[in-house]
């Protein structure tokens, strides 16, 4: 589109939308349609299914004061306005509706008859990132994460609780993080109900794969889902399957397409965190059932996770080196809309055991003050981008290989460079203090 091109105006219901970190939470209207603003024209009231057309992106500037809506219509419930001139982010459009990056990190819709195409160059919020922190709660009384989002949400756009896992069966169990919401919602970040398939210490194998092959667990997982985003608020869902076996791609495509459908055009936001790769390679274990290219197309977003190059069980390594995660990220936007990849970062490390390669997971923290401990100086491996140091523990050799501010900063190089729509943390209240002046100088300013 050309600058000052006004974006023509059709008619709506339905939604879909682009990714996550979406998103104000906020649910559409179930009942009568909300009262139209002053400036939005009321739709014909139709069904229809629709697939949004990729605006990633582009941008655009109101031209006049408008209200912004949970989806793609009058009928849904109006979440705010924005001013005349606001620049914001399109990353959809469906039937004259067009879904925008907020200046806050979230997202909404707005009339096209209130847009105007802005050259990418204009305005401050053009260059906004995603930045999606994932929120745990590892012990009772676990506020880790809390504490993080509490100090630290102006370089959050949004949060993703760890808080919903699946069986075989279908059925959605878990405890909703409502301090993590309440905290989240009050700071203007968007939450997303993290779905996973966790049992104990593993992610389930043979449960996922019932889970998938199965038509009836299926619509059974993507109701209870459904229910779990209306009922507690959500803006959507991240969906967090690992482990699933090879044999399962198409099954695991198919569920994101189903779960799409039906959260879609309610206004929900549909993410899904992936194994990194940077081949298809179709039948290994941990990467094949994820195909990238057709869960490109169904999912708003795609978190790609891109650390644990080496842990527990492979020789001690980098988590996540520079050259590796450079090469996933090179055949991922081969494969799907450049802004909808989320570059997924550690904030933590590994501890090995030389001897038997086993390896614990440390902190930030806990690194840096190991290293004291033992009196030894962190090094930096230039090529990797990354600190590392050896000490030993009695008569035990030991290396750990972290991550930390510096190590971040390389990787956000490649956000910019590759033009990805942000990065996910794992986990928050891991990091090194410094992620977040970082996060907020290369990323949201």
């Amino acid at each position: 589109m050309q600058a000052n091109t006004t974006v023509t105006t059709l008619v709506v219901l339905l939604y879909i939308a682009s990714s996550i970190a979406g998103m104000r939470s906020s649910k559409p209207v179930a009942q009568a349609p909300a009262t139209p603003g002053v400036h939005e024209t009321v739709p014909t009231p139709q069904i229809q299914n629709s697939t949004p057309r990729d605006l990633a992106g582009r941008s655009a500037a109101v031209s006049d004061t408008a209200n912004v809506r949970s989806g793609p219509g009058t009928q849904y419930s109006k979440t705010g306005t924005l001013a005349k001139n606001t620049h914001v982010r399109l990353v959809g459009e469906v039937n004259g509706w067009y879904q925008v990056s907020l200046p806050r990190g979230s997202y909404g819709w707005i009339a096209g008859s209130l847009l105007t195409t802005a050259p990418s160059s204009q305005g401050a919020e053009q260059a906004k990132h995603d930045v999606v922190g994932y929120y745990t709660v590892n012990y009772p009384g676990d506020k880790s994460s809390y504490d993080i989002v509490h100090a630290y949400s102006d370089s959050l756009t949004a949060i993703a609780p760890f808080s919903f896992a699946v069986d075989r069966t279908g059925n959605v169990r878990g405890d909703h993080s409502a301090d993590a919401m309440t905290l989240a919602t009050s700071r203007g970040l968007a939450n997303l109900a993290l779905i996973h398939n966790l049992t104990g210490r593993s992610f389930d194998k043979a449960e996922i794969s019932a889970l998938l092959n199965s038509r009836s667990a299926r619509k059974r997982a993507v109701s209870d889902i459904l229910e779990i985003v209306k009922t507690h608020g959500y803006a959507g869902v991240n969906i967090d399957f690992e482990n699933v076996p090879p044999a399962d791609r198409a099954v695991l495509t198919q569920f994101m397409k189903e779960l799409r459908a039906a959260l879609a055009p309610k206004g929900y936001r549909v993410t899904m965190s992936m194994p990194a790769k940077y081949k298809d390679a179709p039948t290994s274990a941990w990467v094949g059932a994820f195909d990238y290219y057709e869960l490109g197309r169904v999912c708003d977003q795609v978190m790609i996770m891109t650390y644990d190059e080496h842990t527990s069980g492979t020789r001690p390594g980098p988590i996540a080196s520079l050259p590796w995660v450079e090469k996933v990220v090179k055949y991922a936007v081969t494969q799907m809309p450049k802004r909808k990849v989320l570059l997924g970062v550690a904030a933590y490390g590994y501890d090995w055991n030389t001897g038997t390669n086993r390896a614990r997971a440390v902190t930030y923290q806990q690194a840096v003050a190991n290293a004291a401990k033992y009196g030894r100086k962190i090094q930096w491996d230039a090529k990797a981008a990354t600190p590392h140091y050896r000490y030993k523990s009695g008569t035990v050799a030991r290396e750990v290989w972290f991550e930390s501010t510096d190590s971040l900063k390389a990787k956000l190089k490649l956000v910019e460079r590759y033009g990805l729509g942000g990065i996910a943390i794992w986990r928050l209240g891991q990091e090194d203090a410094g992620y977040w002046k970082l996060i907020q100088r290369e990323l949201l300013n």
